[in-house]
């Protein structure tokens, strides 16, 4: 099937899920010298656009090698992407069109001119960061194996999970393997949320790994 231009984003590694967000428990006697219940702290609100473009990461923070590229085509490269035999991602692309949060701002890099990364600055209240980042690398782990489809070509993927780093609040990373008709190609996919505020970053696995750090430590801290 044909997935969303979100979903296709993130099948290719280039462009950021089901939690249980507990409920607040409103069990207790009736100890009429209880001193009345505090009101649970109200959850931070998304910030803008605008606020989220100085986090990106830059030339500058990246190092010598890096040159940042404009992503002239947008979502239309992707419109002749598919993927067939992964439920879970099928699903996915039902869901709809449009971004998955409040606010995105992204960047993508060039390395040795050969490699590249890409980074996406997202922002949400902190559940619907939560619950929406679990839903799709749950999706997109939850097939080993998967076709993705480029116009006519069919490309063979294969997904693990990696390791997570200790960073911020909560984490989530995965690996994929493209069989393409020149060889094999391997991204690797990690998130970082921080409060309101999640960083992704995807590329060659050696340049997520190198600079997952500092691009969260660009974040603000967590509310």
């Amino acid at each position: 099937m044909r997935i969303s231009t979100s979903g296709r984003r993130w099948v290719l590694g280039t462009a950021v899920c089901g939690v249980l967000i507990a409920g607040c428990s409103s069990g207790g006697g009736d100890d009429g010298d209880a001193k009345p219940r505090a009101k649970p702290a109200a959850e931070a609100k998304p910030l803008a656009a605008g606020a989220l473009r100085p986090l990106l990461l830059t030339e500058a923070d990246l190092g010598s090698g890096y040159v940042q590229v404009q992503d002239e085509l947008g979502s239309e490269k992707f419109d002749d992407i598919s993927v067939q035999g992964c439920p879970a991602l099928e699903k996915l692309g039902q869901d709809g069109e449009g971004d998955m949060f409040a606010a995105k701002v992204e960047a993508s890099f060039t390395y040795d001119r050969d490699a590249t990364l890409g980074e996406e600055v997202h922002s949400d209240r902190p559940s619907v960061l939560s619950s929406k980042l679990r839903e799709l690398f749950g999706a997109y782990t939850s097939c080993p194996t998967y076709t993705l489809t480029s116009g006519t070509t069919p490309i063979k993927v294969k997904v693990s999970k990696s390791v997570n780093p200790e960073l911020g609040d909560e984490q989530f990373a995965y690996t994929s393997t493209m069989e393409l008709p020149s060889g094999a190609q391997v991204l690797k996919t990690m998130a970082v949320r921080k409060g309101n505020v999640a960083v992704m970053l995807v590329g060659a696995p050696a340049l997520v790994d190198r600079h997952i750090k500092t691009a969260v430590g660009k974040l603000p801290a967590g509310n």
